[in-house]
Protein backbone atom coordinates (compact mmCIF):
# COMPACT_ATOMS: atom_id res chain seq x y z
CA UNK A 1 0.00 0.00 0.00
CA UNK A 2 2.75 2.44 1.00
CA UNK A 3 4.85 1.62 -2.06
CA UNK A 4 1.82 2.10 -4.34
CA UNK A 5 1.20 5.50 -2.78
CA UNK A 6 4.83 6.56 -3.17
CA UNK A 7 4.86 5.39 -6.79
CA UNK A 8 1.64 7.30 -7.54
CA UNK A 9 3.08 10.48 -5.99
CA UNK A 10 6.30 10.14 -7.99
CA UNK A 11 4.40 9.64 -11.25
CA UNK A 12 2.18 12.67 -10.49
CA UNK A 13 5.21 14.86 -9.71
CA UNK A 14 7.02 13.71 -12.86
CA UNK A 15 4.06 14.34 -15.16
CA UNK A 16 3.32 17.72 -13.55
CA UNK A 17 6.97 18.75 -13.91
CA UNK A 18 7.11 17.80 -17.60
CA UNK A 19 3.83 19.62 -18.32
CA UNK A 20 5.04 22.86 -16.72
CA UNK A 21 8.40 22.66 -18.49
CA UNK A 22 6.64 22.19 -21.84
CA UNK A 23 4.22 25.06 -21.22
CA UNK A 24 7.11 27.33 -20.38
CA UNK A 25 9.03 26.33 -23.49
CA UNK A 26 6.08 26.64 -25.89
CA UNK A 27 4.07 29.53 -24.47
CA UNK A 28 6.25 31.65 -22.20
CA UNK A 29 9.81 31.54 -23.53
CA UNK A 30 8.92 32.97 -27.02
CA UNK A 31 8.00 36.30 -25.39
CA UNK A 32 11.05 36.65 -23.14
CA UNK A 33 14.51 38.02 -23.69
CA UNK A 34 17.40 35.85 -22.44
CA UNK A 35 17.78 38.06 -19.36
CA UNK A 36 14.07 37.63 -18.55
CA UNK A 37 14.02 33.85 -18.71
CA UNK A 38 14.63 33.42 -14.98
CA UNK A 39 11.57 35.53 -14.16
CA UNK A 40 9.35 33.44 -16.41
CA UNK A 41 10.78 30.21 -15.04
CA UNK A 42 10.13 31.40 -11.48
CA UNK A 43 6.49 32.22 -12.27
CA UNK A 44 5.83 28.85 -13.89
CA UNK A 45 7.76 27.17 -11.08
CA UNK A 46 5.48 28.79 -8.50
CA UNK A 47 2.44 27.39 -10.30
CA UNK A 48 4.11 23.98 -10.38
CA UNK A 49 4.84 24.12 -6.64
CA UNK A 50 1.26 25.13 -5.86
CA UNK A 51 0.01 22.13 -7.84
CA UNK A 52 2.29 19.76 -5.91
CA UNK A 53 1.64 20.94 -2.36
CA UNK A 54 -1.96 22.05 -2.86
CA UNK A 55 -3.59 18.63 -2.54
CA UNK A 56 -2.39 17.74 0.98
CA UNK A 57 -2.65 21.36 2.11
CA UNK A 58 -6.28 21.69 1.01
CA UNK A 59 -7.38 18.86 3.29
CA UNK A 60 -5.54 20.29 6.29
CA UNK A 61 -6.78 23.89 6.36
CA UNK A 62 -10.25 25.24 7.29
CA UNK A 63 -12.79 25.07 4.47
CA UNK A 64 -12.75 28.86 3.88
CA UNK A 65 -9.02 28.75 3.16
CA UNK A 66 -9.45 25.56 1.19
CA UNK A 67 -11.91 27.31 -1.11
CA UNK A 68 -9.44 30.10 -1.86
CA UNK A 69 -6.61 27.64 -2.45
CA UNK A 70 -8.67 25.43 -4.75
CA UNK A 71 -9.96 28.34 -6.84
CA UNK A 72 -6.39 29.18 -7.79
CA UNK A 73 -4.91 25.67 -7.87
CA UNK A 74 -7.66 23.82 -9.71
CA UNK A 75 -8.41 26.63 -12.16
CA UNK A 76 -4.75 26.68 -13.11
CA UNK A 77 -4.68 22.87 -13.41
CA UNK A 78 -7.67 22.93 -15.74
CA UNK A 79 -6.21 25.76 -17.81
CA UNK A 80 -2.88 23.95 -18.00
CA UNK A 81 -4.68 20.86 -19.33
CA UNK A 82 -6.39 22.94 -22.01
CA UNK A 83 -3.07 24.60 -22.90
CA UNK A 84 -1.48 21.18 -23.31
CA UNK A 85 -4.43 19.97 -25.38
CA UNK A 86 -4.17 22.86 -27.82
CA UNK A 87 -0.37 22.59 -27.82
CA UNK A 88 -0.58 18.95 -28.85
CA UNK A 89 -3.09 19.73 -31.59
CA UNK A 90 -0.83 22.49 -32.96
CA UNK A 91 2.39 20.49 -32.60
CA UNK A 92 2.89 20.08 -36.40
CA UNK A 93 2.78 23.87 -36.86
CA UNK A 94 5.20 24.32 -33.97
CA UNK A 95 7.60 21.82 -35.52
CA UNK A 96 7.56 23.63 -38.88
CA UNK A 97 8.25 26.99 -37.22
CA UNK A 98 10.99 25.53 -35.05
CA UNK A 99 12.90 23.84 -37.88
CA UNK A 100 12.53 26.88 -40.14
CA UNK A 101 13.99 29.13 -37.46
CA UNK A 102 10.89 31.30 -37.13
CA UNK A 103 9.43 32.74 -33.94
CA UNK A 104 6.60 30.85 -32.31
CA UNK A 105 5.20 33.91 -30.53
CA UNK A 106 2.20 34.26 -32.88
CA UNK A 107 1.39 30.56 -32.45
CA UNK A 108 1.72 30.95 -28.68
CA UNK A 109 -0.83 33.80 -28.74
CA UNK A 110 -3.16 31.59 -30.80
CA UNK A 111 -2.80 28.70 -28.32
CA UNK A 112 -3.43 30.99 -25.34
CA UNK A 113 -6.49 32.47 -27.05
CA UNK A 114 -8.08 29.12 -27.97
CA UNK A 115 -7.35 27.68 -24.51
CA UNK A 116 -8.91 30.75 -22.89
CA UNK A 117 -12.11 30.35 -24.91
CA UNK A 118 -12.27 26.66 -24.02
CA UNK A 119 -11.66 27.49 -20.35
CA UNK A 120 -14.50 30.04 -20.33
CA UNK A 121 -16.86 27.55 -21.94
CA UNK A 122 -15.76 24.74 -19.60
CA UNK A 123 -16.20 26.86 -16.46
CA UNK A 124 -19.66 27.96 -17.63
CA UNK A 125 -20.70 24.30 -17.81
CA UNK A 126 -20.06 23.73 -14.09
CA UNK A 127 -21.33 27.10 -12.87
CA UNK A 128 -24.75 26.81 -14.49
CA UNK A 129 -27.48 24.61 -12.91
CA UNK A 130 -27.14 20.88 -13.46
CA UNK A 131 -28.63 19.50 -16.66
CA UNK A 132 -31.69 17.30 -16.16
CA UNK A 133 -31.23 14.04 -18.05
CA UNK A 134 -34.29 11.80 -18.44
CA UNK A 135 -33.73 8.12 -19.17
CA UNK A 136 -36.09 5.17 -19.63
CA UNK A 137 -34.61 1.85 -18.46
CA UNK A 138 -36.25 -1.09 -20.30
CA UNK A 139 -36.31 -4.13 -18.02
CA UNK A 140 -36.59 -7.66 -19.38
CA UNK A 141 -39.59 -8.65 -17.26
CA UNK A 142 -43.20 -7.65 -16.82
CA UNK A 143 -43.44 -4.75 -14.40
CA UNK A 144 -46.68 -3.59 -12.79
CA UNK A 145 -47.97 -0.12 -13.62
CA UNK A 146 -47.22 1.06 -10.09
CA UNK A 147 -43.49 0.42 -10.65
CA UNK A 148 -43.47 1.87 -14.17
CA UNK A 149 -44.97 5.10 -12.85
CA UNK A 150 -42.10 5.67 -10.41
CA UNK A 151 -39.26 8.13 -10.97
CA UNK A 152 -35.80 7.69 -9.49
CA UNK A 153 -33.36 10.59 -9.30
CA UNK A 154 -29.66 9.71 -9.51
CA UNK A 155 -26.95 11.89 -7.95
CA UNK A 156 -23.32 10.87 -8.16
CA UNK A 157 -19.86 12.40 -7.89
CA UNK A 158 -21.07 15.56 -6.21
CA UNK A 159 -17.58 16.10 -4.75
CA UNK A 160 -18.36 18.58 -1.99
CA UNK A 161 -15.03 20.28 -1.23
CA UNK A 162 -13.54 23.76 -1.43
CA UNK A 163 -15.29 24.76 -4.66
CA UNK A 164 -18.55 22.88 -4.05
CA UNK A 165 -20.20 23.99 -0.85
CA UNK A 166 -23.42 24.59 1.04
CA UNK A 167 -24.88 27.07 -1.44
CA UNK A 168 -24.63 24.61 -4.30
CA UNK A 169 -26.06 21.85 -2.09
CA UNK A 170 -29.08 24.01 -1.22
CA UNK A 171 -29.72 24.59 -4.92
CA UNK A 172 -29.27 20.89 -5.63
CA UNK A 173 -31.75 19.90 -2.91
CA UNK A 174 -34.31 22.40 -4.22
CA UNK A 175 -33.93 21.10 -7.77
CA UNK A 176 -34.31 17.47 -6.70
CA UNK A 177 -37.37 18.23 -4.61
CA UNK A 178 -38.98 20.09 -7.52
CA UNK A 179 -38.83 16.80 -9.47
CA UNK A 180 -40.95 15.09 -6.78
CA UNK A 181 -38.99 11.81 -6.98
CA UNK A 182 -40.18 8.50 -5.61
CA UNK A 183 -36.61 7.30 -5.05
CA UNK A 184 -33.24 9.04 -4.81
CA UNK A 185 -30.02 7.11 -5.47
CA UNK A 186 -26.69 8.68 -4.39
CA UNK A 187 -23.97 6.52 -5.93
CA UNK A 188 -20.81 7.68 -4.22
CA UNK A 189 -18.08 10.33 -4.28
CA UNK A 190 -20.26 12.67 -2.30
CA UNK A 191 -17.29 14.44 -0.69
CA UNK A 192 -13.57 15.16 -0.89
CA UNK A 193 -12.61 15.65 2.73
CA UNK A 194 -13.48 14.85 6.33
CA UNK A 195 -16.77 15.13 8.16
CA UNK A 196 -15.17 17.77 10.37
CA UNK A 197 -14.23 19.92 7.39
CA UNK A 198 -17.23 19.36 5.10
CA UNK A 199 -20.13 18.14 7.22
CA UNK A 200 -21.75 21.58 7.44
CA UNK A 201 -21.57 22.06 3.67
CA UNK A 202 -23.29 18.71 3.06
CA UNK A 203 -26.14 19.31 5.54
CA UNK A 204 -28.54 21.00 3.05
CA UNK A 205 -28.92 17.62 1.34
CA UNK A 206 -30.87 16.49 4.42
CA UNK A 207 -33.78 18.46 2.93
CA UNK A 208 -34.02 16.18 -0.12
CA UNK A 209 -37.23 14.20 0.02
CA UNK A 210 -38.43 11.13 -1.87
CA UNK A 211 -41.54 9.01 -1.36
CA UNK A 212 -39.56 5.84 -0.59
CA UNK A 213 -36.32 7.36 0.67
CA UNK A 214 -32.75 8.26 -0.26
CA UNK A 215 -30.32 5.37 -0.80
CA UNK A 216 -26.55 5.89 -0.60
CA UNK A 217 -23.39 3.93 -1.35
CA UNK A 218 -19.78 5.03 -1.01
CA UNK A 219 -17.41 5.99 -3.79
CA UNK A 220 -13.64 5.82 -3.85
CA UNK A 221 -13.26 9.40 -2.58
CA UNK A 222 -15.02 8.65 0.71
CA UNK A 223 -12.23 6.17 1.40
CA UNK A 224 -9.68 9.00 1.37
CA UNK A 225 -11.44 10.60 4.38
CA UNK A 226 -12.74 7.94 6.80
CA UNK A 227 -15.67 6.23 5.06
CA UNK A 228 -17.07 4.94 8.38
CA UNK A 229 -17.64 8.51 9.59
CA UNK A 230 -19.33 9.46 6.33
CA UNK A 231 -21.64 6.42 6.47
CA UNK A 232 -22.67 7.38 9.99
CA UNK A 233 -23.12 11.03 8.99
CA UNK A 234 -25.32 10.17 6.02
CA UNK A 235 -27.45 7.80 8.10
CA UNK A 236 -27.75 9.87 11.27
CA UNK A 237 -27.57 13.49 10.09
CA UNK A 238 -29.04 13.24 6.59
CA UNK A 239 -31.51 10.45 7.25
CA UNK A 240 -30.40 8.41 4.24
CA UNK A 241 -30.52 4.63 3.90
CA UNK A 242 -26.86 3.62 3.74
CA UNK A 243 -26.24 0.39 1.86
CA UNK A 244 -22.91 -1.14 2.86
CA UNK A 245 -22.86 -4.47 1.01
CA UNK A 246 -26.50 -4.70 1.98
CA UNK A 247 -30.00 -4.54 0.56
CA UNK A 248 -33.36 -3.09 1.48
CA UNK A 249 -36.81 -3.78 0.11
CA UNK A 250 -39.27 -1.08 -0.85
CA UNK A 251 -42.97 -1.88 -1.07
CA UNK A 252 -45.00 -0.03 -3.70
CA UNK A 253 -48.61 -1.01 -3.12
CA UNK A 254 -48.60 -4.78 -3.49
CA UNK A 255 -45.30 -4.81 -5.38
CA UNK A 256 -41.66 -4.69 -4.35
CA UNK A 257 -38.30 -3.21 -5.34
CA UNK A 258 -35.12 -4.81 -4.03
CA UNK A 259 -32.40 -2.17 -3.77
CA UNK A 260 -28.89 -3.52 -3.23
CA UNK A 261 -25.80 -1.43 -2.62
CA UNK A 262 -22.12 -2.29 -2.41
CA UNK A 263 -19.08 -0.44 -1.13
CA UNK A 264 -16.66 1.05 -3.62
CA UNK A 265 -13.82 -1.19 -4.74
CA UNK A 266 -11.52 0.72 -2.36
CA UNK A 267 -13.18 -1.33 0.41
CA UNK A 268 -11.24 -4.34 -0.87
CA UNK A 269 -7.88 -2.81 0.05
CA UNK A 270 -6.98 -3.16 3.72
CA UNK A 271 -4.75 -0.74 5.63
CA UNK A 272 -1.90 -3.29 5.69
CA UNK A 273 -1.91 -3.48 1.90
CA UNK A 274 -3.62 -6.86 1.66
CA UNK A 275 -6.67 -7.39 -0.55
CA UNK A 276 -9.93 -8.79 0.77
CA UNK A 277 -11.93 -11.41 -1.02
CA UNK A 278 -14.49 -9.60 -3.16
CA UNK A 279 -17.70 -10.82 -1.59
CA UNK A 280 -19.41 -7.39 -1.54
CA UNK A 281 -22.26 -8.31 -3.85
CA UNK A 282 -22.61 -11.77 -2.33
CA UNK A 283 -23.24 -10.11 1.04
CA UNK A 284 -25.75 -7.70 -0.50
CA UNK A 285 -27.81 -10.32 -2.35
CA UNK A 286 -27.80 -12.74 0.59
CA UNK A 287 -30.55 -10.69 2.22
CA UNK A 288 -32.80 -10.92 -0.84
CA UNK A 289 -34.84 -14.16 -0.54
CA UNK A 290 -35.05 -16.30 -3.68
CA UNK A 291 -38.82 -15.96 -3.61
CA UNK A 292 -38.56 -12.15 -3.70
CA UNK A 293 -36.42 -11.91 -6.83
CA UNK A 294 -38.47 -13.03 -9.81
CA UNK A 295 -41.45 -10.70 -9.44
CA UNK A 296 -39.65 -7.66 -7.99
CA UNK A 297 -37.59 -4.96 -9.67
CA UNK A 298 -33.99 -5.60 -8.60
CA UNK A 299 -31.67 -2.58 -8.62
CA UNK A 300 -27.97 -2.53 -7.70
CA UNK A 301 -26.15 0.66 -6.71
CA UNK A 302 -22.41 0.38 -7.36
CA UNK A 303 -20.13 3.38 -7.70
CA UNK A 304 -17.86 2.00 -10.43
CA UNK A 305 -19.21 0.56 -13.69
CA UNK A 306 -16.49 -2.11 -13.69
CA UNK A 307 -18.36 -3.86 -10.89
CA UNK A 308 -20.46 -5.38 -13.66
CA UNK A 309 -17.87 -8.17 -13.39
CA UNK A 310 -19.70 -9.24 -10.23
CA UNK A 311 -23.19 -8.29 -11.37
CA UNK A 312 -23.13 -10.72 -14.29
CA UNK A 313 -22.91 -13.58 -11.76
CA UNK A 314 -26.46 -12.73 -10.65
CA UNK A 315 -28.60 -12.69 -13.80
CA UNK A 316 -31.76 -11.85 -11.85
CA UNK A 317 -30.45 -8.34 -11.12
CA UNK A 318 -32.33 -6.09 -13.53
CA UNK A 319 -30.40 -2.82 -13.39
CA UNK A 320 -27.06 -1.54 -12.11
CA UNK A 321 -26.77 2.21 -11.50
CA UNK A 322 -23.25 3.68 -11.37
CA UNK A 323 -21.24 6.89 -11.62
CA UNK A 324 -17.49 7.45 -11.15
CA UNK A 325 -16.51 8.16 -14.75
CA UNK A 326 -17.68 11.81 -15.05
CA UNK A 327 -18.04 10.90 -18.72
CA UNK A 328 -14.31 11.64 -18.81
CA UNK A 329 -15.01 15.24 -17.63
CA UNK A 330 -12.51 16.57 -20.21
CA UNK A 331 -12.41 15.53 -23.84
CA UNK A 332 -10.72 13.25 -24.87
CA UNK A 333 -10.18 11.54 -21.48
CA UNK A 334 -13.21 9.32 -22.11
CA UNK A 335 -10.91 7.03 -24.11
CA UNK A 336 -9.00 6.26 -20.90
CA UNK A 337 -12.30 5.74 -19.05
CA UNK A 338 -13.33 3.05 -21.52
CA UNK A 339 -10.00 1.32 -21.03
CA UNK A 340 -10.38 1.30 -17.23
CA UNK A 341 -14.13 0.86 -16.78
CA UNK A 342 -15.36 -0.64 -20.10
CA UNK A 343 -18.39 1.66 -19.87
CA UNK A 344 -18.40 5.47 -19.86
CA UNK A 345 -21.80 7.17 -19.76
CA UNK A 346 -25.39 6.37 -20.64
CA UNK A 347 -27.40 3.16 -20.94
CA UNK A 348 -25.88 -0.24 -21.74
CA UNK A 349 -26.79 -3.91 -21.63
CA UNK A 350 -24.08 -5.73 -19.67
CA UNK A 351 -22.27 -8.09 -22.02
CA UNK A 352 -23.65 -11.61 -21.96
CA UNK A 353 -26.62 -10.76 -19.73
CA UNK A 354 -30.04 -9.14 -19.85
CA UNK A 355 -29.06 -6.71 -17.05
CA UNK A 356 -29.06 -3.02 -17.86
CA UNK A 357 -26.32 -0.63 -16.72
CA UNK A 358 -26.91 3.09 -16.39
CA UNK A 359 -23.86 5.33 -15.87
CA UNK A 360 -24.37 8.98 -15.03
CA UNK A 361 -21.83 11.65 -16.00
CA UNK A 362 -22.01 12.93 -12.44
CA UNK A 363 -23.67 15.81 -10.65
CA UNK A 364 -20.50 17.76 -9.84
CA UNK A 365 -16.89 17.79 -10.92
CA UNK A 366 -13.54 16.77 -9.53
CA UNK A 367 -10.51 19.06 -9.44
CA UNK A 368 -10.68 21.81 -12.06
CA UNK A 369 -14.07 23.57 -12.06
CA UNK A 370 -14.46 22.75 -15.74
CA UNK A 371 -16.13 20.26 -18.09
CA UNK A 372 -15.26 19.90 -21.75
CA UNK A 373 -17.64 17.76 -23.79
CA UNK A 374 -19.56 16.60 -20.71
CA UNK A 375 -22.15 18.03 -18.30
CA UNK A 376 -22.96 18.19 -14.62
CA UNK A 377 -26.23 16.31 -14.58
CA UNK A 378 -29.11 15.04 -12.49
CA UNK A 379 -30.50 11.83 -13.96
CA UNK A 380 -34.21 11.01 -13.75
CA UNK A 381 -34.89 7.33 -14.39
CA UNK A 382 -38.05 5.37 -15.14
CA UNK A 383 -38.08 1.58 -15.16
CA UNK A 384 -40.45 0.00 -17.68
CA UNK A 385 -41.10 -3.42 -19.14
CA UNK A 386 -39.12 -3.82 -22.33
CA UNK A 387 -42.24 -5.05 -24.15
CA UNK A 388 -44.18 -1.92 -23.20
CA UNK A 389 -41.38 0.58 -23.79
CA UNK A 390 -42.95 1.98 -26.96
CA UNK A 391 -46.31 2.58 -25.32
CA UNK A 392 -45.23 4.83 -22.43
CA UNK A 393 -45.66 8.59 -22.69
CA UNK A 394 -42.50 10.41 -23.84
CA UNK A 395 -40.28 11.85 -21.12
CA UNK A 396 -39.27 15.52 -21.11
CA UNK A 397 -36.21 16.44 -23.11
CA UNK A 398 -32.92 17.22 -21.37
CA UNK A 399 -33.01 20.64 -19.79
CA UNK A 400 -31.43 22.84 -17.15
CA UNK A 401 -33.44 24.24 -14.26
CA UNK A 402 -33.81 28.02 -14.24
CA UNK A 403 -31.11 30.09 -12.56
Amino acid sequence: MFLRLVLAILVFVAITTLVHMYIFQRLVAPFLQPTEQIVGMSAVGALWLMTIVGFPLARAVPRSLRSLLEVVMFTWMGFAYLLMLVCVLTLPVSAVLHFSGRSESVLAVFVLGIASVLAWRSIHKVVRPEKLKYQVIPVDKQLPQAIENLTAVVLSDVHVAGLVGGGRMRRLAQTVNSLKPDLIFVTGDLVDGSVRQLGRAVMPLAHMKATYGVFYVTGNHEFYSNPKQWREFCAQKLGWRVLSNDSQQVQVGEHFINIMGIEDRSWLRLANGKIREDNRLAQAVARVPDSARASALNVLLAHQPKDTRSTCQYPWIDVQVSGHTHGGQFWPLHFFVYRDQTYNTGLYTIHGTRTKLYVTEGTGFWGPPMRLGTNCEISILRFVSAMSQNSIPPLPEESSPPL
